[in-house]
């Protein structure tokens, strides 16, 4: 029943109990469907939330590993260069105890052949080797660009050479302390540090002639320094020569036994005398530029075995 205001008619409006139930039960299921998408909207709600806060703990993990990598990689590297360092004064070292290198120490050279790989494969660029598991990884859908995937893979190359490296330096360290225990008289009398520190200005061997302007062998090499420097003992000797030459202004010779003498010229002053023993480190002279062939302070070093001269720089290990 209708109301129209205080003195309007009412209208009666008839509706079958059917009609009604079919009303309310619409509404009931309606309300239901909406209590239920509300319920739904929530839980989805909270699991993207906790999703998002998973998701920005995996970026942060991520992020530091790929900092650990690059420090990773960083060491590796530095860990590297003292290898090589190594690996030089261990040649040196061979050189001069007169040892052969070990065999596989040089490089060697190999047939080719073989099924060729149809894509272009990373080889690592200190060892040359071809990265198989890299391979794998692209063949698997992984991005072979990937900068992740690259760095993990230079590091697994690099940790391989220094196992390789280390392995091989190891050995040549065996022989060196078996033939240094054997040679202890040798080693003292063995020529192995500067006689005085400053840039070479003139290496061993061929050079044009600063005083003819033709082509000369040059017998040692020549370290500038300034006037007065000291010159010290490269190793344990004995000197048989202090004296003066026209050419080689005041000069020293040592004889260090086992056919090894060293030779220091232009001095400006001789601080030693004919017959005195040395030690590695002793004081021998000064730096001058005396002589004729001198163009300024500088020292001349000579070096030699059995009366042949070789580079000196072959007896310089610091």
């Amino acid at each position: 029943m209708l109301f129209r205001g205080i003195t309007g008619e009412p209208s009666r409006i008839s509706l079958r109990k059917r009609t009604v139930k079919r009303v309310l039960l619409a509404a009931a299921l309606l309300s239901v469907v909406q209590v239920g998408v509300l319920a739904h909207y929530v839980v989805q709600s909270g699991q993207v939330t906790e999703q998002v806060a998973e998701l920005e703990g995996l970026k942060e993990e991520l992020s530091q590993s790929k900092g650990q990598v690059v420090e990773f990689s960083e060491a590796v590297d530095k860990m590297r260069q003292r290898v090589l360092t190594i690996q030089s004064i261990n040649e040196k070292l061979q050189v001069m105890f007169g040892l052969e290198p070990e065999q596989g120490d040089t490089a060697v050279v190999n047939g080719q052949g073989g099924e060729e790989v149809p894509y272009e494969a990373p080889l690592d660029g200190r060892t040359g080797i071809l990265n198989f598991d890299y391979l794998a990884e692209i063949d698997g859908g992984e991005n072979p660009n990937d900068p992740g995937l690259m760095m993990a893979t230079d590091i697994k190359n690099g940790l391989f050479w220094l196992d390789e490296q280390t392995v091989r330096q190891l050995r040549v360290l065996a022989r060196l302390e078996k033939t240094a225990g054997e040679r202890v008289g040798l080693w003292a009398a063995t020529p192995s540090i500067w006689p005085v520190k400053g840039p070479v200005s003139s290496k061993f061997g061929p050079r044009i002639s600063p005083f003819t302007g033709k082509r000369a062998f040059h017998a040692g090499v020549d370290i500038v320094a300034p006037k007065g420097e000291e010159v010290r003992a490269p190793a344990k000797g004995k000197v048989v020569v202090a004296s003066y030459d026209s050419r080689m202004g005041n000069f020293i010779r040592i004889n260090h036994r086992h056919g090894i003498e060293t030779t220091y010229g232009h001095l400006s002053k001789i601080l030693v005398r004919y017959g005195q023993e040395v030690q590695r480190g002793d004081l021998l002279g000064r730096v001058g530029s005396t002589g004729r062939f001198s163009t300024g302070p500088h020292l001349h070093y000579q070096v030699a075995v059995n009366d042949k001269v070789v580079d000196p720089l072959q007896y310089i290990l610091d």
